[in-house]
């Protein structure tokens, strides 16, 4: 009776060690194992959706992923035609991650050569300073283009709205318009310190979209 007391217990033993270490395996090791044993970390991301439904877009290399596509390198385009392309609206936003500058046109884009600029800004073609608010000076220079379409009667303007426009946003703190000489267009980000900024075109109606990260410094 005794050896038989004894193996008896010693099975109950084994049992309860066995149990106790599949319990610690379910509660204390399947949080951070994955199927195969190893740990796993789980990342998820986030976009924000633009409000303009996307064409085809030029950017330059991207430096972070706070906005794809985002560079502070210049970013230019020659125009398609010589037709003159007539701006019919501008409006800046501020959107999730970036400001957001919007130039729709009649008819095409015209070409275009957009990087950041030292100051003072000079209003062309008077050469006169500008004021515009900011410590950065983002250049958007639109050529063919214009907003007073000079081949109708009465040289009608096809922009009817402000040349200095603030809104919503971050990091750009005004539009505005520096020149309308002579089929060449000028407009003027005033952006607190340089930031990473991408270019987007646009169609129906044609539009060309300036993005200007709202992350760190660069």
């Amino acid at each position: 009776m005794g050896t038989r007391t004894m193996r008896y217990r010693s099975v109950l033993s084994l049992v309860a060690l066995a149990f106790s270490a599949v319990t610690c395996t379910v509660s204390c090791g399947q949080t951070s194992q994955g199927p195969s044993g190893s740990s796993s970390l789980v990342t998820s991301s986030t976009s924000a959706s633009a409000p303009e439904p996307e064409s085809t877009s030029t950017s330059t290399v991207a430096p972070s992923v706070s906005l794809s596509g985002a560079s502070l390198s210049p970013v230019s385009r020659p125009a398609a035609g010589s037709e003159t392309s007539l701006l019919r609206a501008a409006r800046l936003a501020g959107q999730p991650g970036y400001d957001r500058f919007v130039l729709e046109f009649n008819g095409t884009l015209p070409g275009y050569d957009i990087g950041y600029v030292e100051g003072p800004i000079r209003a062309d073609p008077s050469g006169q300073v500008l004021a515009v608010d900011g410590s950065a000076f983002l250049l958007i220079r639109l050529e063919p283009s214009s907003g007073v379409d000079l081949t109708a009667d009465g040289a009608p303007r096809s922009f009817t709205g402000s040349g200095e426009i603030r809104s919503d946003t971050v990091v750009v703190r005004e539009a505005a318009l520096a020149g309308d000489f002579e089929a060449v267009m000028t407009w003027v980000l005033g952006v607190e310190g340089r930031h990473a900024f991408r270019v987007t075109e646009f169609a129906g109606p044609p539009r060309l979209v300036i993005d200007v990260s709202t992350s760190a410094l660069n």
